[in-house]
């Protein structure tokens, strides 16, 4: 299977969390984990899975990720599954106003999912890695979990 992770990272944990998807697929696959930036169009051609990350700011993704997706043609990834996932804090590590904007907005996964839906790809799973502040870290486990998510990807 031909596999692309695409991320954007602010600060290391969501670049972290793609390495670690990466490494749950094992090496049974054609896997890439590459930053949204170095992604061209073309890259998305004969995928059997795309995995696109980014960390929660607001509630939405970062707005490389936006760019990206909102660029695609309509109906681009068609036959194409896709999961998304996000980083974000734990609820009860947020602040107040800080859950309530979650609360209202959710996470970006949500939102990567529903464009890569609208965009033709049938959407798999979605997930939130925890990290214990804006910058970070990763909260105990997340690496462990993203490995873990991974192998899940195919059992949907």
């Amino acid at each position: 299977m031909k596999i692309l992770i695409t991320f954007d990272s602010m600060y290391g944990c969501t670049e972290k969390v793609a390495h670690a998807i990466k490494d749950g697929f094992g090496e049974l696959h054609q896997v890439e984990a590459v930053h949204i930036s170095h992604i061209g169009y073309g890259d998305l051609a004969n995928l059997d899975l795309l995995v696109v990350g980014s960390p929660t700011h607001g509630g939405r993704e970062t707005e490389d990720v936006k760019t990206f997706l909102d660029g695609l043609s309509d109906h681009a990834l068609r036959g194409v599954r896709a999961a998304a996932f996000d980083t974000s804090m734990a609820e009860e590590d947020q602040g107040f106003f800080v859950g309530k904007i979650v609360k209202w907005f959710g996470h970006a996964a949500t939102r990567i999912e529903r464009a890569l839906t609208e965009k033709g790809a049938e959407p798999v799973l979605q997930e939130s890695f925890l990290v214990l502040d804006k910058e970070g870290p990763l909260k105990d486990g997340e690496l462990e979990r993203a490995r873990d998510w991974a192998s899940h990807l195919f059992d949907k």
